[in-house]
């Protein structure tokens, strides 16, 4: 009873963002709530612990993990230097991501926040669309600015952005970055290419 009550909780949350919509709930949206169920009840006092983990005041009040698959990531974020997340659309992946980057910043653990992802729906080919690099990719990178306007504001983001603090850009021009101190974010990479691959930023050099 107490994991069917955990599945239906963790559906309704997931789901927040399309009610009042007609839409499907997708299978792998039930796969995930019933692992998260079963991870909770084996750990149901680690929530708490990695809830603290990243504690970020927005316009929206305190960022913090929901699920027990979402405190791990956290707290894999926090431990490694690379963390790969893996789930559906929705589940947090990319915006837990952006408040941890967001949190060492401001705690001046790192220098530098670069958000990147692969420009896939444009085939790479960037110059045949319209408007400078920065109106080329603005529409695939819009996900990642809307992560950083809710958690800093948009006038401090545009500062940092003017500063290169915080620098949001395809992964097609990351090719031969050196990066100190700085914390990578790669979004969408299950769209990356072999070619692509080669323009991650070298983890030894960052």
């Amino acid at each position: 009873m107490h994991a069917a009550a955990d599945i239906l909780r963790s559906l309704y949350v997931d789901t927040a963002p399309m009610r009042g919509q007609i839409q499907d709930i997708e299978p792998e949206q039930i796969h995930l709530a019933i692992k998260e169920a079963r991870v909770l009840e084996q750990s149901a006092e680690s929530v708490p612990e990695y809830g603290k983990a990243v504690n970020i005041k927005t316009k929206r009040g305190v960022i913090k993990p929901r699920t027990p698959n979402q405190a791990q990531y956290i707290a894999n974020i926090l431990d490694h230097d690379i963390t790969f997340g893996v789930g559906p659309a929705g589940t947090g992946k990319t915006y837990l991501a952006v408040a941890a980057a967001v949190d060492a910043l401001e705690r001046q653990e790192i220098r530098r926040i670069l958000l990147t992802r692969p420009a896939v729906e444009a085939g790479e080919k960037l110059g045949f669309l319209p408007g400078d690099l920065s109106q080329k990719v603005d529409p695939y990178l819009r996900p990642l600015y809307d992560a950083l306007f809710e958690m800093l504001g948009f006038e401090k983001v545009e500062k940092l952005i003017e500063r290169n603090v915080i620098e949001v850009a395809p992964l097609a021009y990351m090719r031969g970055r050196t990066l100190n101190d700085a914390f990578i974010i790669l979004d969408e990479s299950q769209n990356t290419t072999i070619e692509t691959d080669e323009d991650v930023p070298d983890p030894h050099r960052l």
